[in-house]
């Protein structure tokens, strides 16, 4: 049984720690899966009672992505089984400390905690490990975060994602809002209506603007880009409209909606036409290539790969790393790097905790063996 347990995060009012506690338990949930998270000692400075909502959120966002990980905060007593072993928590905490040591404190960057492996004997196997990894983050730029302008937004806003940004030690942000979804109302955006060139028209979609929704966002003081995750419609036109072309200065391109989505080789032709109409427009980056295939019902054709990181070469146009209910291809990335294709890092934030959540982008960079070149192969 594995237990990873976290010692005094120490949350004051207003400092974000609630995320980066929320991190740490997607983190475990799905990336570096434990059976239990024990958080223990001061979970507020000064044992303060927590700020409203904060346990909700917490909780909310863990069953948002079905998250099924037990979280033990400070003050339970309820005994867990370890190992057929009934342990009051504060007994378990005790035995990961005997074999520890020591505990760090989950305090101050790196933000470290213990991961306890138990198989039975008297005391686990313990390792010391980290939620931040600063010598990576600060060479990169989190290229994919969203905002309140978004309709997927859980809870994201400009001013908390640059606190996050900071606490992620990352080296820069740019913000990335779905130009789609300041064009249609939230039900004709999921739908796919999106991509049907009806808007405004009387047997089509209503015609709206948000966009000063996220122009508003833009004003909040800070060290930080901006741009758009462009949608594109059937037609292969790029959802922008001329005046928001300013705020565009860091543009991704992204693949939301599929019209064939029965036929596996017409949603292939017409994935394909939806790519190269983005390039030609002039995006820098394309945002989680093939996610759209999955998120489809369909399986990711592989025989894109080439073609498309074909297409990017020619285009100069970096490829997006991206985890967000996504996992990226080593196949794709591999032939992308082979053909001089630039790699970008995406949160793609939806929720606060995401911002500079890298630990998956770093892990996979690694498995690609370039986690130690960023600056040959990281886009700038």
């Amino acid at each position: 049984m594995k237990v990873a347990l976290i010692s005094n995060p120490r949350h004051r009012a207003g400092d974000r720690m609630e995320f980066l506690l929320l991190r740490a338990a997607h983190w475990l949930s799905r990336f570096e899966p434990a059976d239990l998270l024990l958080v223990t000692g001061e979970l507020t400075a000064g044992n303060a009672a927590p700020e409203p909502g904060f346990l909700e959120a917490f909780y909310a966002s863990l069953a948002r992505r079905k998250s099924e990980l037990p979280v033990i905060f400070p003050g339970a007593v309820e005994p867990v089984t370890v190992c057929g072993e009934s342990l009051a928590p504060a007994a378990l905490a005790g035995r990961i400390r005997e074999a520890a040591g020591r505990v760090p404190d989950f305090e101050t960057s790196p933000f470290e905690y213990l991961v306890a492996e138990f198989d039975g004997g008297a005391l686990p196997k313990v390792e010391r490990r980290a939620l931040i990894e600063p010598e990576l983050a600060a060479q990169v730029t989190d290229f994919h975060i969203h905002t309140s302008a978004a309709y997927c937004s859980e809870n994201m806003h400009v001013d908390g994602a640059l606190e996050m940004a900071k606490l992620s030690g990352l080296g820069g942000v740019s913000f990335a809002e779905h130009s789609g979804q300041l064009y249609f109302e939230s039900d004709d955006y999921w739908n796919g209506r999106s991509v049907w060139r009806t808007r405004g028209t009387p047997e089509g979609c209503r015609a709206i603007d948000r966009s000063d929704e996220y122009r508003a966002e833009l004003r909040t003081p800070g060290r930080y880009r901006h741009g758009f995750e462009l949608d594109v419609d059937r037609n292969g036109d790029v959802l922008l409209a001329e005046k928001e072309r300013p705020l565009a200065e860091v543009r991704l391109g992204a693949v939301h909606f599929l019209v064939n989505r029965s036929d596996p080789r017409e949603a292939s032709r017409e994935f394909l036409f939806y790519i190269e109409s983005l390039l030609k427009y002039g995006v820098d980056i394309l945002a989680h290539p093939f996610r759209i295939f999955a998120w489809a019902g369909l399986e990711k054709p592989v025989e894109l790969f080439a073609p498309v990181a074909d297409l990017l070469a020619r285009y100069g146009v970096a490829a997006e790393v991206n985890f967000h209910q996504n996992q990226p291809e080593h196949e794709f990335f591999e032939l992308c790097l082979k053909k001089g294709v630039r790699l970008s890092l995406g949160s793609d934030s939806h929720n606060l905790y995401e911002v500079g959540f890298f630990q998956p982008h770093f892990r996979f960079l690694r498995e690609l063996g370039v986690a130690g070149k960023l600056d040959e192969v990281i886009f700038r």
